[in-house]
C-alpha cells in the first residue's frame, strides 16, 4: 500500500508520510497543478474490490468534497493510479490532537474553545446528512494557532468495517461496524442505527479526555471496554480534576448517556451550551487581564441572618453568568443513605464568603474576622438553593492576595463575597464587597461603624442596605433583627463563642488550643446558659478529646452526649448538635441505626454542611455501604473542595472498598492539601502495600508525621519487605508508646503479619478500653487475614455490625 517520498500519484508529489491507521497511510504531497501541499490518504489495500465499489466511494467522496467549513479539513479530490486508491485532502500543519493530549490535560478554556469548534463542524455537516461516524482526538486536526480541523468525515461510512490488520483500536473479529472503540457509542456497538447523536457521544468522550486526561472508560482490554461502554458509568470529570466547571461536567456527561434521546439532540444545542461557557471568560481575558483581590474586603456583622436571606435573594435573582451551578446529589431513598436535593432539579446559585481580614491596629482580632466570615457560611448554607463554599477551602486563600476569578475558578463559585473587621474597643468597623468572580466586577460594597451593644440590630440595616443596591427587595419588619440558628443575644457571650471556635476548628487540634476552646464555650454558657450553638460547641470539642485521649473515652463520651443534648433541647433542629450525636454513637454506642438517623436529621436540616457530609459518609464506609459513602463524599466535595480531611478519608473509604487507582488519587489529593493532615501518608502507603509495592509504600510511609501511624505503617511495610528485626523494632515502639489509646492499630499490625491470636488480644483490649477506632474492624484492608476465623464473625457480633 505505501509509497516512496518523491513518487507521482497522478499530479501529486510525495514529500514526507505523516503516519498511518485503519483508513489508511496518510502523506503530504506537494499538488504541482496549483502549488499547494496537500494530504494524500492512500487507502489500504483491497478496499475498493471492483469498478462498482470504487464509483459508489467516488460518489461518496464527492458528497464528503461539498463540506467547506473552517474547521473541517476539506476533501479535494479522489483518484486511483497505478492500482492506488487515494483521496486528495486538505493539508493542515500542525498536529493532531491525540499528539496533543500526550502533554497532559489542556486548560478548561482550550477545553471549551476546542470544543466548540468540533461542535461547529458537526453542526455544518450533520446538517447535510453527513456522520463522521469516527471521531476521536486522532482525527482532530490543530492548525499552528491552535484551531481545529475535523478530520475523516464520512469515511468510516464510506471505507466500511475495517480489516483485522488495522492499527488501530478498533472493534474487528467478525463484527461488521466500523469505528474507534473507546470513542463509539453504545448503539455502534449493538450494530443499531447510528446517526448524528453517535457522532455527539464521540464527541463526550473527546472532551472527557482533553478536561481528564483519561478516557470516559479507560480499561484496555475490548471485552471488558465493550461491557464498560455499554453499562457502565464514567467517573464524574470533577473527581478527577476538581477545577473542572459544574457546567463543563454536565456538558460531557449528557453526551455520554447510554440512550440517544437523552443527549444532546443537536450538535446546536451542545454548540450553544459550550459557547455559553466559554465566551464571558475568554473576552474577560481578553480584555480586563487579571484581578487582584482588593485590600479592603467584605462583609459584616455576627448573627446576619437578615443579610444572608438578602445576599441569597441577590444570587437567586440575579442572572450573572457563571452563578449558575449544578450540585451533586440525588440518592437513592431506599439505599439509606442520607437524602440530598437532586441536581437536575434545579439550577444553583453558588458563593464562597473569604476570610474577614483584622485591620485593627494590634491585629488581635482574627478571631473576630474569621467568626463574621464563618457565621456567613453558616447562615447562607441554610437558604435553599444557594451552594456556599466550606469553610475549609474558604479559609485556605486566608492571607494570600490571589486572583478572584482563579479563586472563583478553583472554588467552583459565581460570586464571592470579601470583608474586613476594624475593632477597637466597643467601637466596630465593618466593610464589606460583593464580586462576580467571572470578571471581577463590585456587585456592591458598604462601610459600617457600629458599637458591639447594637451589633445585633444592626443586622437590619446591613440586610436593607444590600437588598436595596441590588434592587431585591426583602420584607423585614424593623426591629426583627435575626439571628444564625441557635443563637444568642449576649454580645458579651457571643464574643467567647467566636474565640473558642477559633481554637476549635485551627488545623492542628492541639492539646493547648483544646483547652483554650473548652475554656471559652464554658464562658459563653456562664453568661448565657440558653446558647444552643454553644453547648453544641462544647459537646464536639469532648468528643473530640474523649477520641484523642486528651479525655477519658468513657467520661467524655458522657459529658459530650449531655452537652449535645441540651444543645438540641434548646433548638431541635440545630444541625450540628444532630452530627455530634451521630458520631458519638457510631464511636462509642455502636449504635448504627440511630447513627443512620442522627445523619439523616443533620443533612435534612444542612444538606450543605460538608464537614456533616463527610461525618456520615464516613460513617457509611465503616459499616461496609462504600457506594453509598462516596457518593457523599462526592457531595461533601463539591461544597468544599480543598478540604484535606475529607480527601483523605475518601482515600480510606476507596482502599477498604478495594478501588486502589481511586483511593491513590485522593490521598494524593489530600496530602497535597495538607501534608501534615495525620495519617494521610501512612494510608497512601497502604494502597501501595495493597498493589503488592512495599517499596514505594516505605517512601510515603516515612512522610508519615503523626507518630501513631508512623509506627504503625513501618511495622507494616517492614513486615512486608521481609525485615523482621526493623518490624519488630517498629512494632515494639507502637505498643509501648500507644497501648492505652491505640489498641485497634496495634491489633492491626499483628493482623497484618499473621499472627491471629495477638490481633484477637488487643482487639479485646480495645473493646475493653471502648476505643473510637473499633467500628473500622469490619472493613479495614488489615483485618482481612482474621474473616476466616470464627472469632471475627463473634467479635463484629459483639459491636452489633453484620458480616
Amino acid at each position: 500500500m505505501g509509497v516512496e517520498r518523491g513518487q507521482m500519484l497522478s499530479h501529486y508529489r510525495i514529500l514526507a508520510k505523516l503516519g498511518e491507521g485503519g483508513m489508511g497511510e496518510v502523506y503530504r504531497a506537494r499538488d504541482e497543478n496549483l502549488d499547494r501541499d496537500v494530504a494524500i490518504k492512500i487507502l489500504p489495500s483491497g478496499t475498493l474490490t471492483d469498478d462498482q465499489t470504487r464509483k459508489r466511494f467516488r460518489k461518496e467522496a464527492k458528497t464528503l468534497s461539498q463540506l467547506n467549513h473552517p474547521h473541517i479539513a476539506t476533501v479535494h479530490d479522489f483518484a486511483t493510479e497505478d492500482g492506488v486508491d487515494f483521496l486528495v485532502m486538505e493539508y493542515v500543519e500542525g498536529m493532531t490532537l491525540a499528539a496533543k493530549l500526550l502533554g497532559g490535560v489542556l486548560p478548561v478554556d482550550d477545553v471549551l474553545c476546542m470544543g466548540s469548534e468540533i461542535a461547529d463542524a458537526l453542526e455544518d455537516a450533520h446538517e447535510r446528512g453527513i456522520v463522521h461516524r469516527d471521531l476521536k482526538p486522532g482525527n482532530i486536526g490543530l492548525t499552528l494557532k491552535g484551531h481545529v480541523k475535523v478530520l475523516d468525515f464520512g469515511l468510516a461510512k464510506v471505507l466500511g468495517p475495517l480489516p483485522d490488520t488495522a492499527t488501530t483500536e478498533s472493534l474487528t473479529g467478525g463484527l461488521a461496524i466500523a469505528g474507534t472503540l473507546p470513542y463509539m457509542a453504545p448503539e455502534q456497538l449493538r450494530g443499531g442505527t447510528v446517526d448524528h447523536r453517535s457522532d455527539l457521544y464521540a464527541l463526550g468522550a473527546v472532551l472527557y479526555e482533553m478536561a481528564t486526561g483519561r478516557r470516559a472508560f479507560a480499561h484496555g482490554a475490548a471485552p471488558v471496554l465493550i461491557e464498560n461502554i455499554l453499562h457502565g458509568v464514567p467517573e464524574a470529570p470533577s473527581r478527577l480534576r476538581p477545577e473542572i466547571p459544574p457546567g463543563l461536567e454536565r456538558v460531557i456527561l449528557k453526551c455520554l448517556e447510554k440512550v440517544p434521546e437523552l443527549r444532546y439532540q443537536t450538535a446546536r444545542e451542545l454548540l450553544v451550551d459550550l459557547r455559553r461557557m466559554s465566551t464571558p471568560s475568554l473576552s474577560a481575558e481578553r480584555t480586563r487581564g487579571p484581578r487582584k483581590r482588593l485590600a479592603r474586603p467584605l462583609l459584616a456583622t455576627g448573627g446576619l441572618a437578615v443579610l444572608l436571606v438578602g445576599l441569597a435573594a441577590i444570587l437567586l435573582s440575579l442572572n450573572v453568568h457563571g452563578w449558575r451551578d449544578r450540585l451533586l446529589g440525588g440518592f437513592r431513598e431506599e439505599s439509606g443513605a442520607p437524602r440530598v436535593p437532586s441536581a437536575q432539579k434545579t439550577g444553583v446559585a453558588s458563593i464562597a464568603v473569604l476570610p474577614f481580614v483584622d485591620m485593627s491596629a494590634e491585629k488581635d482580632q482574627e478571631y473576630f474576622s474569621d467568626g463574621m466570615a464563618e457565621e456567613l457560611i453558616n447562615g447562607l448554607a441554610q437558604i435553599p438553593g444557594l451552594r456556599v463554599t466550606g469553610r475549609t477551602s474558604a479559609f485556605s486563600f486566608k492571607g494570600k492576595n490571589e486572583d478572584l476569578r482563579v479563586i472563583g475558578q478553583k472554588l467552583n463559585v459565581g460570586a464571592i463575597l470579601e470583608g474586613s473587621v476594624r475593632k477597637a474597643g466597643n467601637r466596630v468597623r465593618i466593610t464589606a464587597q460583593l464580586v462576580n468572580a467571572a470578571d471581577g466586577f463590585h456587585l456592591w460594597s458598604e462601610a459600617y461603624d457600629r458599637t458591639l451593644d447594637d451589633i445585633f440590630a444592626v443586622q437590619e440595616d446591613i440586610a436593607r442596605s444590600v437588598t436595596g443596591a441590588l434592587r431585591v427587595a426583602l420584607a423585614v419588619e424593623p426591629g426583627t433583627g435575626l439571628r444564625s440558628r441557635g443563637g444568642s443575644d449576649n454580645v458579651n457571650a457571643y464574643n467567647a463563642y467566636l474565640q473558642a471556635e477559633y481554637f476549635f476548628k485551627r488545623a492542628n487540634w492541639s492539646k493547648g488550643d483544646l483547652e483554650k476552646a473548652l475554656g471559652y464555650y464554658e464562658q459563653a454558657l456562664a453568661l448565657d446558659p440558653g446558647y444552643a450553638l454553644a453547648w453544641a460547641g462544647l459537646g464536639l470539642i469532648k468528643s473530640v478529646m474523649a477520641g484523642f485521649g486528651t479525655l477519658p473515652v468513657e467520661e467524655g463520651s458522657r459529658q459530650a452526649r449531655e452537652a449535645l443534648e441540651r444543645a438540641l433541647a434548646l433548638d431541635a433542629n440545630l444541625a450540628e448538635a444532630h452530627g455530634g450525636l451521630a458520631t458519638i454513637k457510631m464511636m462509642h454506642d455502636w449504635d448504627w441505626a440511630g447513627m443512620e438517623a442522627e445523619y439523616q436529621r443533620a443533612i435534612d436540616l444542612a444538606p450543605g454542611n460538608a464537614n456533616l457530609l463527610g461525618g456520615a459518609a464516613t460513617a457509611f464506609g465503616v459499616v461496609g455501604r462504600f457506594e453509598e459513602a462516596v457518593a457523599l463524599f462526592r457531595r461533601a466535595l463539591e461544597v468544599d473542595p480543598l478540604s484535606a480531611g475529607n480527601w483523605v478519608l475518601l482515600g480510606c473509604t476507596l482502599l477498604n472498598a478495594g478501588r486502589l487507582e481511586e483511593a491513590e488519587a485522593a490521598l494524593k489529593k489530600g496530602v497535597e492539601l495538607n501534608p501534615g493532615y495525620a495519617g494521610a501518608f501512612s494510608f497512601l502507603g497502604r494502597v501501595y502495600l495493597s498493589e503488592g509495592r512495599p517499596a514505594a509504600a516505605l517512601v510515603e510511609v516515612q512522610r508519615e508525621t503523626q507518630p501513631v501511624w508512623r509506627l504503625q505503617g513501618l511495622a507494616l511495610v517492614h513486615h512486608a519487605l521481609g525485615r523482621k528485626k526493623e518490624a519488630d523494632a517498629a512494632l515494639a515502639e507502637l505498643v509501648e508508646r500507644f497501648q492505652n489509646d491505640w489498641a485497634v492499630q496495634i491489633a492491626e499490625a499483628y493482623a497484618f503479619r499473621g499472627e491471629t491470636d495477638r490481633a484477637f488480644e488487643w482487639l479485646e483490649r480495645a473493646f475493653v478500653q471502648h476505643e473510637p477506632g473499633l467500628p473500622w474492624v469490619k472493613t479495614s484492608t488489615s483485618f482481612k487475614s482474621l474473616q476466616s476465623d470464627p472469632r471475627y464473625a463473634a467479635f463484629l457480633e459483639r459491636l452489633g455490625l453484620p458480616l
